[in-house]
């Protein structure tokens, strides 16, 4: 730490010794620089997250001696699962209609995917077990002070298995239903009351249908699918070891949140801000089951807080990890941060988020005159108050985007929480277990229902998606039609295009030409880029085709 600091500090900022950061050599640098630092970066956290796989299976199996019982978490899965079907029969129907809607609208034409898969297309769909350096150099190689060195390797992996984006679409729906499985369990355990077949249903309708939900599972390139599983993982298991005390959710705790922090660079507020909410409160003495900070038990306070304490030292690891990944690197190519222009530039709230700063605000109040016991809840929620904050502070703070997820699945926690509070004295009959069943249907769709009279909503998100998608589609295949029969009449086709996704020209490169043309829109220059005279520079001629597919501006 302290040599990368004194790098920052002198070493980088007044080196003559360095080369040029825009010169072939500072290239160079640069690259074998990144390279050699990520490598041993990945070689460390797979070790840390191996050693803490098995702590917590040697934990368990420790644990499973002891008491010789068989937990239900080790019932055979395919048994589990049937049960869950039974158990839940509308909820399955539901997972079943929402997988097909996403199903039907996977396609290779989202934005960053026609790069980044640049290769795939034109090998035949044969070429997908191969490193994609456009991952890496997206996520490893930006060196503009971003930091989410692992974003995106999810789907790297997988391409590596499947060239087909249906099967990506059905993992982005596993991911999704474990999410929402996992939202019910929290409540659940949040709640301390015994399982209610409508919690599951209620949660599933409140987050699926949620615009930052369409935005983002709809789609294969934003991290927040994978940052919202970690982060119910791990609150899954912090809620555990909250109540039990048992060392395997401390490891799995640890563990999921190890791993979120490096998907996303305000994912750390997620994972040490409940830690460190639970420090201040059992410090205070307001929490029953850990001690009030003091210096003559200090030891006795430090074995207390032993997983927060953890939790908190990721802060040092994310710092270091980020000092030598990005900000020397950044710092030597002397690069503005990315999106600086964005601090502070919009707040956006919705009704979910008014809730959950409701319930927060409400539950401390009582919390600080003693009416109600603090719960990992109120942690939960102020650490997505605190990440909806760091938004707003670096880019923009908007309920309905894909950014905004994580604070949106803990916001849905808080509804279901709510109606379990609102219903818990309820009887217990199975006349009125139906009843409730179908009131928490009506009250979340009602909700849902609400939603969507805003413009920005689930149906407008997916809904926008694919008419761009269809654009795309349609306006390759008219151009393959145009310039097909422009060849049988004997025509020299010239295609013009400008800036666009589709730069990369793999998809160009199918369609029938002599000439293909990148018009530089700054520079307003055109230059062959395939066909006769590649390389040089052209001048528009009548009978040219400009194909505008996707850049929403007039040319």
């Amino acid at each position: 730490m302290g040599v990368g600091l004194v790098s920052a500090t002198y070493l980088i900022p007044f080196a003559d010794w360095l080369p040029e950061a825009g010169s072939k050599a500072g290239k160079q640098l640069v690259k074998q620089y990144n390279s050699i630092s990520h490598i041993i970066f990945l070689i460390g956290l797979t070790a840390a997250c191996a050693g803490l796989i098995w702590s917590a299976h040697h934990s368990d199996q420790s644990n499973s001696e002891s008491t010789n019982i068989e937990s239900t978490s080790q019932k055979g899965l395919t048994i589990r699962l049937i049960h869950g079907i039974k158990q839940h029969p509308f909820v399955t129907g539901l997972f079943a209609f929402y997988t097909a809607l996403m199903v039907r609208q996977a396609s290779w034409f989202y934005k960053e995917i026609i790069s980044w898969y640049k290769g795939i297309l034109g090998n035949h769909l044969l070429d997908n077990f191969n490193l994609r350096w456009e991952f890496i150099q997206e996520t490893m190689s930006r060196n503009d002070f971003r930091f989410f060195p692992l974003s995106h390797q999810d789907l790297h992996i997988l391409s590596w298995f499947t060239p087909y984006v249906s099967i990506w679409m059905l993992v982005n729906a596993a991911e999704l239903f474990l999410i929402v499985i996992l939202g019910a369990k929290i409540t659940k355990i949040l709640s301390g009351k015994e399982d209610r077949r409508e919690t599951l249903l209620m949660f599933s309708i409140l987050f699926l249908f949620d615009a930052a939900t369409g935005f983002t599972f709809f789609q294969f390139i934003y991290s927040e699918r994978i940052v919202v599983l970690f982060f119910a993982l791990f609150t899954f298991h912090y809620s555990q070891y909250f109540k039990l005390s048992r060392a395997k959710d401390a490891y799995l705790t640890v563990l999921y949140a190890l791993l979120g922090l490096f998907f996303k660079d305000t994912a750390f507020i997620l994972f040490t801000v409940p830690a460190f909410t639970v420090i201040l409160v059992g410090s205070l003495g307001l929490l029953t089951n850990k001690p009030r900070f003091s210096v003559q038990s200090l030891q006795d306070w430090n074995k207390a807080y032993a997983l927060e304490l953890s939790l908190i030292s990721l802060v040092l690891v994310l710092g270091v990890s980020f000092l030598y990944l990005s900000y020397l690197p950044s710092l030597y190519e002397g690069v503005e941060a990315y999106d600086s222009y964005l601090r502070f530039s919009r707040f956006e709230p919705d009704f979910r988020f008014l809730v959950l700063l409701g319930v927060s605000c409400i539950r401390t109040v009582m919390i600080a005159l003693k009416k109600i016991s603090f719960s990992l809840l109120d942690a939960i929620n102020t650490a997505a108050l605190a990440y909806a904050l760091g938004l707003f502070a670096l880019v923009g703070f908007r309920s309905t985007n894909y950014m905004s997820l994580p604070v949106q699945f803990v916001a849905s926690l808080d509804l279901v929480m709510l109606w379990i509070w609102a219903t818990s004295r309820a009887p217990s009959q199975r006349t009125t277990v139906g009843v409730l069943g179908m009131t928490s249907v009506l009250t979340a769709s009602t909700l849902i229902g609400i939603e969507h009279l805003e413009r920005r909503n689930f149906w407008n998100r997916t809904s926008k998606m694919r008419i761009s998608q269809d654009s795309w589609v349609k306006t390759l295949d008219e151009m393959k039609k145009i310039s097909r029969k422009a060849r049988e009449n004997g025509d020299e086709i010239n295609i013009i295009y400008s800036k666009s996704w589709f730069r990369n020209r793999d998809h160009l490169k199918q369609l029938t030409y002599h000439r293909l043309i990148y018009f530089d829109l700054e520079k307003n220059e055109y230059l062959i880029m395939d066909g006769a005279g590649k390389g040089s520079n052209y001048t528009p001629e009548k009978g040219d085709f400009l194909l505008n597919i996707d850049t929403g501006k007039r040319l």
